[in-house]
């Protein structure tokens, strides 16, 4: 093939070499038109013949050379078909485009690329061909240039400029291949993260804004986080803009970190942007009980509040541990100028309703991963204090029984308080009651003498409400008062009425001050009163249980004294008779008793030289005469009546008669 003025042309040669004489060669088309023929002889190659034909008008042509010698029985023929010209495609060489349902080609670029090269790949056979490419059935846009079958961008991509719809045609003469190229922009989105807080929600929203195509949005959440989330679609001059929408709670026990994923084919990975939401401040929840009184009846109003940022908490009452709710209750809820939320709610009941048991205010919020719970302890309505007592009066010989209360109960309601008595009982009852705050104090006394009622019970008795009763009793102790006892030495004088009171004799030192005569009381009386005085009425001095002599003791101090232990209506006595001893009568009793003691000692060993001498004279029979004259010396001088008759026979009761005597010697002290 040759090209000749700007077109194709076969030359189709016949050649014969080597024959003598020369071959004749002709060339035979099966072709309408005449092709130019040319004939030449050259010494070497031997002869040939040629025709030239235009490529595109004999397309298909079968060109046979004929050759014709001396030698050759019949022609010799060589054929050659000429080749068809096809032009069966154009497509893309960028591996990135993608054919449509229509057949057109898509080619993605990035908004900003430089120098991006199309490459078009012709399927055919044809020696050349022409490419022509048209945008929106325009002129290609400022920028892009085609070269060859290469379209290249020279700046940057734009989506304005570039996109659109290319028609690119290849073409050899009346051959043609058309493709269609819709050239896509992909605009990357200007990403807008913003965060606010409206009903009581952090309302976040991601915003992808003038892409082309259209961007995703999407949304990652930390375990255990869940939101409500929506996008809505809007475009404008060819972009797309999506808004992408989460609620989270406004309030969270813990920080979180929300995440924005945004996909776009302009971006060689998704992208993303994160909004940290901070934990929220703990709610406070304070909770207190106040009574007040009605009718007679307690009543307890115990509130909760809770105060912390949107939402406002939510606010359930329990009673005890078990889920029983209070539903009657009364709540508000009041949001500040800070954009803080308080919480209010209250319980009011009659105190008996619920007393000794637990009340919980259990408070739910975002702020915190499960509810807090609050609280208070009703008290036990505890019985009212009863007690008795018994009180012995300072200036009065009447005796007090004290019956108190104390109780909780509103004004106006009447104590029923009374005294269960002996059937003797001719005291005085007195009833006095007094407020201090909603606590009433009731006193009940009952005044008697103790002889009244000693030894014996008195009951009180409260009626409470609905029938209930209590009753305190006091026991009145019976008294007694035995004796009073001397403690110092004495000596009894006997009365000569054998009913009459032991009179009890000591002896005081004369000329000595200070001297005590110490006492004793018996029995169980709490205190008495101990006074003594003479037998002429004068009292005594006494220092607790001791009747005291200051001044020097004197014969004038010798008497009779009586001394009397007393308690109310009990009462003992004791009688003592006082002697004065002085130095001179103190040493004549001495001697007296030594010369008691010596003759003591004298009659013993005359005692004892008797028996044996009695002894030694048993054979000769001279026992009476030995005992006669003992005893004669044994008796005292006095008259004859009181010697004893000679003791005859009986050996053993003689013995215990002489031995039958007493020796008594009274010794008196002084204190």
């Amino acid at each position: 093939m040759v090209q000749k003025g700007g077109n194709e042309f076969w030359v189709v040669s016949c050649i014969s070499s080597g024959g003598r004489p020369d071959t004749d060669i002709w060339l035979s088309l099966n072709c309408d038109e005449e092709p130019q023929r040319e004939n030449s002889t050259d010494s070497d190659t031997g002869q040939s013949s040629s025709v030239v034909l235009p490529a595109t008008a004999y397309e298909g042509c079968n060109v046979t050379c004929v050759f014709d010698h001396p030698k050759f029985t019949h022609t010799e023929s060589r054929a050659v078909t000429l080749p068809s010209f096809y032009l069966s495609g154009v497509q893309l060489i960028n591996s990135e485009s993608t054919i449509d349902g229509e057949g057109a080609e898509n080619l993605q670029l990035r908004e900003g690329e430089s120098e991006v090269v199309i490459g078009l790949e012709v399927t055919g056979n044809v020696p050349r061909y022409d490419v022509t490419c048209t945008k929106d059935a325009g002129p290609l846009p400022e920028g892009l240039e085609l070269v060859g079958s290469y379209l290249t961008v020279h700046g940057p991509v734009e989506q304005q400029r570039h996109a659109g719809l290319y028609e690119c045609v290849v073409s050899y003469h009346h051959l043609k291949a058309t493709v269609h190229i819709n050239i896509t922009v992909h605009v990357p989105p200007r990403i807008r993260v913003d965060l606010q807080t409206k009903g009581g929600h952090r309302v976040i929203e991601c915003s992808a804004d003038d892409a082309v195509p259209a961007a995703n949005v999407s949304w990652l959440l930390p375990k255990g986080v869940s939101g409500v989330s929506w996008s809505n679609f809007t475009s404008h001059n060819g972009s797309h803009s999506v808004r992408g929408v989460i609620l989270l709670p406004a309030c969270s026990p813990r920080e979180l970190t929300a995440e924005c994923v945004i996909n776009h084919p302009a971006f060689e990975e998704p992208e993303s942007r994160s909004i940290t939401l901070p934990h929220c401040a703990q709610t406070n929840i304070t909770i207190n009980s106040s009574t007040d009184w009605r009718h007679g009846e307690q009543f307890t109003q115990v509130d909760c509040s809770a105060d912390s940022v949107a939402p406002a908490p939510v606010i359930t009452w329990y009673v005890g541990n078990s889920d029983n709710s209070i539903t009657s209750n009364l709540s508000e809820t009041e949001v500040k100028a800070d954009g803080s939320v308080s919480a209010r709610s209250s319980v009011h009941f009659l105190s008996s309703l619920y007393a000794g048991q637990n009340l919980t205010c259990m408070v739910e919020h975002p702020s915190t991963e499960a509810a807090e719970n609050r609280t208070i302890h009703i008290p036990a309505q505890k019985a009212p204090q009863l007690s008795v007592s018994l009180v012995r009066q300072q200036d009065s010989h009447l005796w007090l029984a004290v019956c108190s209360v104390c109780e909780c109960r509103g004004e106006g309601v009447e104590t029923n308080l009374t005294w269960v008595l002996p059937e003797n009982a001719k005291g005085q009852t007195s009833l006095h009651a007094e407020y201090e705050g909603h606590s009433l104090k009731t006193r009940l006394t009952y005044q008697f003498p103790l002889a009244l009622h000693e030894g014996q019970d008195l009951t009180c008795v409260y009626q409470f409400k609905h029938g209930v009763t209590e009753r305190r009793t006091v026991h009145v102790p019976r008294y007694y008062i035995s004796a009073v006892r001397v403690l110092n030495h004495t000596t009894p004088l006997r009365n000569r009425h054998a009913d009459a009171a032991v009179i009890h004799r000591l002896t005081l030192q004369e000329n000595h001050h200070n001297q005590r005569i110490l006492l004793r009381v018996e029995g169980n009386v709490p205190q008495y009163d101990l006074s003594c005085k003479r037998s002429g009425g004068a009292l005594v001095r006494m220092e607790g249980l001791e009747m005291v002599f200051p001044s020097e003791i004197t014969e004038e101090d010798r008497g009779l004294y009586t001394c009397c232990a007393s308690f109310y209506h009990h009462a003992a006595t004791v009688k003592i008779q006082v002697e004065v001893m002085s130095e001179s009568k103190l040493f004549g009793l001495i001697a007296l008793t030594c010369l008691s003691v010596a003759l003591t000692i004298i009659s013993i060993l005359a005692v004892t030289l008797w028996v044996c001498c009695t002894r030694n004279n048993r054979k000769q029979n001279k026992k009476r005469g030995s005992l006669s004259a003992l005893t004669s010396q044994m008796q005292e001088p006095g008259s004859p009546e009181v010697k004893k008759p000679a003791v005859m026979e009986n050996e053993s009761k003689e013995y215990a008669q002489l031995l039958s005597y007493s020796i008594v010697i009274d010794v008196k002290s002084t204190v």
